[in-house]
Parts: C-alpha cells; sequence; structure tokens
C-alpha cells in the first residue's frame, strides 16, 4: 500500500480507479484523470491469475507507479479477486473515510468536465436519498428531445458503471450477496421492465444461477427494490476503449460508439425533484427496443442483454428425457463428419502461423481430419481430447495412417501432458465453447505454446441464437460476439492478431479482417510474447 494515507474532503471527492492487467488502454485513462485536475485518487490493482498475467500487472503497476500528480493511495493484490470482488472491496476501503466516491475503471476514458460534473452532481444530490447515484454516461439515443430540455441532467430506473459515482449511505444499503438476491427475486413483483427490455432477461439469468459475480446487476436491483433512480447526463462524458463498436438492440448488426459531447460554457441547471422525463425516458429505453416487437417475447431481450452489458450467458443443464442423448455422452464419432467452417480454419491456421517443420498440438481432434491438414507443413502432429471414442477413432483412422501424427491422447480437458512451450503452434478449432472454465482453459493451451494459439470459435449470430441468448447449437456451454471474446483474449495475451471467417455454415468463405453481419467464425491467434 501506498505510503501516502489520503484524508477527507467531502467537497472534493476521490476518484477510485481500479486497474488489472491492460497497460495498452491506461496510460490514456490516466492522462483523462489528469486533465480533470482530481483531489485524490485510490487505485485497486488486482493481482494476477496466472504467470501469463504478471507481464500485463507488473507493467499496469509501474504506470501506476509514475503519477506524480495527485497524491495516490495503492492497494496492490497479490492474488486475483476478479472485477466484482475487486469493486466491492475497494468502495467499502474508500467509504472507510469518505462519504462519497466517483468510480473509473482501466477501460473508460472521461472527458476534462467529467470529475467537474461528478463534484457539482454529489453535492447536489447528496441529501436526496431517491438517488441512487450518478454516471458520466449518455447512451447514443435520438438527442432531438434533449435538446429542448432544459435541464443538464435526467432522470432513469437504470444503472451504468462506466464512469459513474454515488454515496457512502446508498452504498451500504446494496445487497450484493448473491443467495440473498436470487431469494428476493423470487417473491418480489418489481417491473425490471420498466429499465430496458434487455434487463427482464439479465435479472432472470441472475435468479436461474446463470450470472455471478455481477455487482452491477445487484446495485441495479437494489436501486429498483428502493424505487431508486440514477442521474444520467444531458451531454455523454465518457468513451469507452473496451469496447469501440457494439450492437443496438436491433434484429440488425450496427455499429455504436461513444464519442465525447461538447456542452455550452454555463452553470450546470440540475433538477430538484426527481421526477422522470417521461418523453426523454422513453427516447432513452427506445435504445434498448428491438424492431420486431411481435416476434417472440424473449427476442426481444437477446442482443442488448449479452452484447450491450457483455453478460455471459451460460446454458443450464437439460433435462435428460427418454431417447435423447446425455450431453456425457455425446461424441463426435456418432457422424464422422467434416465440418466445412472447421476445415476452413484449419487451413488458415496451416497458411498463417505453421511453418515447415514445426511441432503442433490440436485440441480437441474430433475425427482427425485437422491434424491431417496441419500435417502438410508440420513435422510432428499430436493431438488431445476429452472424447475417447474421439481418440479411439482417430487412432484407428488416422494414427500409423499420417506418419507425421505421432501421439494422441485422452485428457481432462484442462491440464496438458506437456512440458512448457514443448509446441511451435496449437491449434483449437471449436472447443473454447464446449469448455466450462474458459480461462483456465487458455491459459493451459499458451503454456505449451511457443509460439501462438490459434482459435476458431463460433460468432454469436441471431440466427444461431435462442430467444434467451442461448447458442441454438445445444452442445455450446455458451457464443461469443467479437467484442466479448476480445475482452476474453486480451486477458490472456498482449498481442492478438484477429481475423474472421465469413459466410453460411456450408460455405463459401471468405477471410476478413473487420467483423460484421456475416462472420460465422472468430479467428484470433494469441501470440506469445
Amino acid at each position: 500500500m501506498n505510503k501516502n494515507k489520503l484524508t477527507k474532503n467531502s467537497s472534493n471527492p476521490p476518484v477510485a480507479l481500479f486497474v488489472f492487467n491492460r497497460y495498452d488502454d491506461l496510460p490514456e485513462t490516466i492522462g483523462c484523470l489528469k486533465a480533470n485536475n482530481i483531489s485524490t485518487l485510490y487505485v485497486f490493482a488486482d493481482g494476477p491469475r496466472n504467470d501469463d498475467d504478471m507481464i500485463g500487472v507488473t507493467k499496469v503497476r509501474k504506470l501506476i507507479d509514475a503519477i506524480d500528480w495527485v497524491k495516490v493511495e495503492k492497494v496492490y493484490q497479490e492474488k486475483n479477486k476478479g472485477l466484482s470482488e475487486s469493486i466491492q472491496a475497494g468502495l467499502n476501503h474508500v467509504f472507510k473515510s469518505h462519504d462519497s466516491v466517483v468510480v473509473v475503471e482501466d477501460d473508460v476514458c472521461i472527458a476534462p468536465n467529467f470529475y467537474e460534473y461528478m463534484r457539482q452532481s454529489l453535492e447536489f444530490y447528496k441529501s436526496n436519498k431517491q438517488v441512487a447515484g450518478i454516471t458520466g454516461l449518455r447512451y447514443p439515443f435520438e438527442r432531438s428531445n434533449l435538446d429542448e430540455y432544459e435541464y443538464d441532467t435526467f432522470f432513469a430506473p437504470r444503472f451504468s458503471s462506466w464512469g459513474w459515482a454515488t454515496w457512502k449511505d446508498r452504498w451500504i444499503d446494496v445487497e450484493l450477496n448473491s443467495k440473498k438476491v436470487t431469494e428476493y427475486l423470487k417473491t418480489t413483483n418489481v417491473k425490471f421492465l420498466e429499465s430496458g427490455e434487455d434487463i427482464p432477461h439479465t435479472i432472470k439469468a441472475v435468479e436461474n444461477g446463470q450470472l455471478s459475480g455481477c455487482w452491477d446487476v445487484y446495485y441495479l436491483i437494489s436501486m429498483l427494490k428502493s424505487n431508486q433512480v440514477f442521474v444520467w447526463p444531458k451531454y455523454n462524458m465518457v468513451r469507452n476503449t473496451g469496447i469501440g463498436t457494439g450492437s443496438h438492440a436491433s434484429d440488425e448488426v450496427i455499429d455504436w460508439q461513444l464519442e465525447w459531447e461538447s456542452r455550452p460554457n454555463k452553470p450546470y441547471n440540475f433538477p430538484k425533484t426527481t421526477q422522470k422525463n417521461a418523453i426523454i425516458v422513453k427516447d432513452f429505453l427506445s435504445f434498448f427496443i428491438t424492431k420486431n416487437k411481435k416476434d417472440k417475447q424473449l427476442k426481444k431481450y437477446l442482443k442488448s442483454a449479452v452484447n450491450k452489458l457483455g453478460f455471459d450467458v451460460v446454458r443450464k443443464p437439460k433435462q435428460i428425457k427418454q431417447g435423447d442423448i446425455d450431453p456425457k455422452e455425446y461424441t463426435t464419432t456418432l457422424a464422422p463428419e467434416e465440418v466445412p467452417c472447421q476445415k476452413e480454419t484449419y487451413y488458415y491456421a496451416l497458411n498463417n502461423y505453421v511453418e515447415d517443420g514445426d511441432k503442433v498440438l490440436d485440441v480437441g481432434m474430433g475425427v482427425g481430419y485437422g491434424m491431417n491438414l496441419l500435417s502438410i507443413k508440420a513435422k510432428e502432429v499430436c493431438a488431445v481430447d476429452v472424447d475417447k471414442k474421439a481418440v479411439e477413432f482417430c487412432t484407428k483412422n488416422v494414427l500409423g495412417k499420417n506418419p507425421k501424427v505421432k501421439e494422441l491422447k485422452l485428457y481432462d480437458g484442462y491440464t496438458l501432458p506437456y512440458k512448457d512451450n514443448y509446441f511451435d503452434v496449437v491449434t483449437c478449432v471449436d472447443v473454447v465453447e464446449h469448455v466450462e472454465d474458459y480461462d483456465k482453459f487458455i491459459d493451459e493451451l499458451l503454456r505449451v505454446a511457443k509460439r501462438a494459439v490459434v482459435f476458431g470459435t463460433p460468432n454469436r449470430r441471431p440466427e444461431y441464437t435462442n430467444p434467451d441468448g442461448t447458442p441454438t447449437n445445444y452442445w455450446h456451454l455458451r457464443e461469443w460476439s467479437f467484442e466479448e471474446f476480445a475482452k476474453i483474449a486480451s486477458n490472456h495475451a498482449k498481442k492478438v492478431e484477429w481475423t474472421f471467417l465469413d459466410g453460411p455454415w456450408e460455405g463459401p468463405f471468405k477471410i476478413t479482417h473487420k467483423v460484421n453481419k456475416d462472420t460465422l467464425v472468430l479467428l484470433p491467434a494469441l501470440i506469445k510474447s
């Protein structure tokens, strides 16, 4: 912890900055904080999950240690807590000495007027318990009615964590115990739909145990339970470097981004009562509404819940009926056929990452055609799979017939029976979407790779997604958008080379370098330093 202990000053709230290992974006975030002339800064740095995280974590802490333009109290964790626990512990720490706080994460860049807006808003609404918090974010919804609005803020029953602030007496009332939250959800009649059409789906996921570590959702539940509102600005003061582009809650995938908006140079005009402006709230909530409202009831929650908020929708175990295949008994050898997009992915890895004479590992061998393709250039190919029948199938049909295929092994899905950097390249095609602990899985692939790990995983497209947000392919635990998997990949490797496979499931395909509505497969290559 830093030597300088920060002292309380109610008129100038402290800023709490939460960081982990994203050192590329952090200088911009720090620069924005400096431009805001903040008074005090707390930095909560999460610890590494594994040895690979240490490079990023170390670089991040060097950037923090170099801050000399403001008093800083640093809390550096030795072990990884995860964002949700870090936020909770960090705010509890700040509130031991302060009555309010402004919160910024390492991928949020704030406009030069952000802190002054927060400072005045916190002071103005500090006695109004109907206000749960304040954000500097304005989603890019239609603003024509805002232009005619006399105040600088409006109220909406929705929470935002992208540059926000609150008070100690509101924070301590938030129920963060997941068991108590789920018990409350079973009996409440709160109308979560009034916070946006994506929210009921999210709440249902929490109730069903599909979401955990979601402190921000708990905050929303708490404020709605207490009939509170959030303060939103007329002009946007937040850019999120972690999203860049995203999806509007519609049946079409379109780009949207956040840009700072200029505000007239005049004193802030805050509404004294928390009465919601119906016209502006309607415009605000329309940002989360699908176009085809006559479609099936749940379809309207699909994209916004997963794409906008980034929640990980995980399929719950299916009730096995007579005649069904138990997931534990599923095997690719039931119908041993070549999948066109998988072959294309192997060709991509072969042509771009496998060099003549390489030693290559294929994780998730399936029926084995990927090994045969990789052996065109590789000197030696090995493969592993969790499916005993797949190993038996490939032992009979590939091993011994292809002299470059040297070894096939059954493994537990996480621990690879090889030394560090044993293979030049590791391929993993249509596997990670089946894995429960994908972070642990990815780290293990990187451990045994010397140069790169090449993934192929489905892009979440509407036609392959159920109304509840889960994949139509029952055997997939989850599928990701580019933005979501990019965040995951960047947490494991400082360099990720992105390519995309566009086209229908059966082909023909086109390799591209920009994700779009036709993208079928995400093809990230995680490069070892």
